[in-house]
């Protein structure tokens, strides 16, 4: 039974990499369920099964006040197809073109929700529901290491954005990250991956009205009318370490994201309460079953 309600909007697998910036509570870190740290793929299934399991300490939503904790466990499926995967670096990913330099991809990201009670700024208001985000994301490889142990890419994310609480969904407009990504394996000479992320967000109105807007009847003392806008949101740094343990059936991930949203559009609102806010989490991935069919492209 996990606390306040919460669980994570994704059946294919547990993601902790949750680049919508709509999350209610997200932390940019590498998910727990992604590829082995090694750079064979000769040595990747083409598809597995297991159990994935993290707790997540973060904030209820951009520039939040008050932040919580949220666990859970479900089970993941991987897929590495040559056109559709799921389970790595996002839920699910519809590969449009790949070549040495540029790679483009359908991807699909979920995030927590925030239950209002539980927060002092928007005590009253209505909850933040479960979120996801669909749309392109085109990637610039900046960088590849000879022993392709190390790589450098620049990421173009936009995404549509929705929320539901499984009994509705609506449109929360639109989302807009360009992020740095740098990966490092075999940290230390061990099967350790090493992952850095930043990058700044954008969102239309739409979207951040859904986070910063305070309507007419949601006004009392010490929390003013508000009209939100459009615009710059803040500035992610991410980071994770990945562990391969027990002859690559397990891995263990530890990471945190610091988000700074100094001179964001909508800071003048009462629910803009923190302009530098923390998340940390760890979780593990154990893989039960695989196919004894290798993924193609080693």
């Amino acid at each position: 039974m996990l606390t306040r309600k919460k669980r994570l909007l994704a059946t294919s697998g547990l993601m902790l990499i949750f680049s919508t910036p709509a999350s209610a509570e997200s932390l940019e870190v590498e998910c727990v369920t992604s590829r082995p740290c090694q750079t064979e793929s000769t040595q990747q299934p083409l598809w597995e099964i297991g159990l994935a399991g993290a707790i997540i300490y973060g904030p209820d939503y951009p520039a939040a006040g008050q932040s919580h904790t949220n666990q859970i466990v479900l089970p993941y499926l991987i897929y590495r197809g040559d056109v559709i995967r799921a389970g790595e670096d996002g839920l699910i990913k519809a590969q449009a073109f790949e070549d040495e330099r540029w790679e483009l991809d359908l991807s699909l990201d979920g995030a927590f929700n925030a239950d209002s009670d539980d927060n002092d700024a928007r005590e009253g208001m209505q909850d933040l529901d479960y979120l996801f985000g669909i749309g392109p994301e085109l990637k610039y490889k900046i960088y590849r290491a000879d022993d392709e142990q190390s790589k450098l890419d620049l990421k173009l994310q936009a995404r549509a954005v929705f929320s539901t609480d499984f009994s509705n969904l609506n449109q929360r407009g639109y989302a807009f990250e360009p992020q740095l990504r740098y990966e490092h394996d075999n940290l230390f000479g061990r099967e350790i991956r090493f992952v850095g992320t930043v990058g700044p967000v954008w969102g239309t109105e739409k979207l951040t009205d859904y986070f910063y807007q305070v309507d007419d009847k949601y006004v009392r003392p010490g929390r003013e009318a508000y009209d939100a806008n459009g615009g710059y949101m803040g500035t992610d740094f991410g980071f994770g370490l990945v562990f391969t343990l027990m002859e690559k059936r397990a891995r263990l991930f530890l990471g945190g994201r610091v988000s700074f949203h100094q001179g964001a559009e909508n800071e003048d609102s009462p629910l803009f309460i923190d302009e530098t806010t923390y998340a940390v989490g760890m979780g593990f991935a154990y893989r039960l079953f695989a196919s004894d069919k290798k993924a193609s492209g080693g």
